[in-house]
């Protein structure tokens, strides 16, 4: 099956995957998510060009939408497959691509690091518009590293996959949840003290929805934040 991503929401991660599911939550209450869809299985190649003509794409990222993916226990992040920035014509090879990434050695070794027994390693796959972004980042509702009650963002310049693999350093800022004052920040200043606000604030409200501390993916064109993905913080 194919559904637009503003049909799934949480009540659909045994279908649609984590990922997806919250992706389709957070459109339900007003977040500005990239729009896209989700296929829940192999589809017919028809199918998936009619919905990526209907919703006006161009440039799109394939991202897997496991059911095991941002879990409660175990945030499998970074172990299944994205592909940036993918044309109308290399989309099923992609989609092919992250369906048969449960199946890789990353994901065989990281169950077995973490003594995982009996996990549904079944994959959805997104197609979402490629944002582009100027400034790109994640931002903890809870400090991952210490534990404090504090926002963490973290941005880097461009596109935030690099980050979240580990491959660059960011700039990070240390925010107080009750006031929102900056408490810390290291290195480039990238954002605006609006931004900042305004980032802080979805953090916030994003962690209120889901009762648990979150760890979220966002990025800024053109001066309009988009929230890329959330996920309960785990202990990865």
């Amino acid at each position: 099956m194919i559904y637009k991503l503003d049909e799934v929401s949480k009540k659909d991660v045994q279908e649609v995957g984590g990922k997806a599911g919250n992706l389709g939550e957070l459109i339900k209450l007003g977040f500005n998510v990239p729009r896209g869809f989700v296929c829940t299985s192999k589809e017919n190649k028809n199918n998936i060009y009619n919905m990526y003509n209907k919703l006006k794409l161009d440039k799109v990222a394939v991202r897997s939408s496991a059911i095991c993916e941002d879990g409660t226990q175990n945030s499998y992040a970074g172990q299944f497959e994205t592909f940036l920035n993918i044309n109308k014509e290399e989309i099923i090879k992609s989609i092919e691509r992250c369906y048969e990434s449960n199946k890789s050695e990353n994901i065989k070794g990281y169950i077995n690091e973490k003594n995982i027994v009996d996990e549904n390693t079944k994959v959805s796959v997104i197609v979402q518009e490629m944002i582009d972004g100027d400034i790109s980042g994640v931002m903890f509702t809870k400090n991952p590293v210490t534990g404090d009650d504090t926002i963490v963002i973290e941005s880097v310049l461009g596109l935030g996959e690099k980050l979240v693999q580990g491959e660059v350093t960011p700039s990070q800022l240390i925010i107080n949840k009750n006031t929102l004052i900056i408490e810390n920040k290291i290195g480039k200043e990238m954002l605006s003290n609006k931004e900042i606000e305004t980032l802080s604030k979805i953090g916030l409200d994003i962690e209120r929805i889901y009762k648990a501390a979150q760890d979220i993916e966002w990025s800024i064109k053109d001066g309009e934040i988009y929230i890329l993905q959330t996920r309960n913080i785990t202990t990865l």
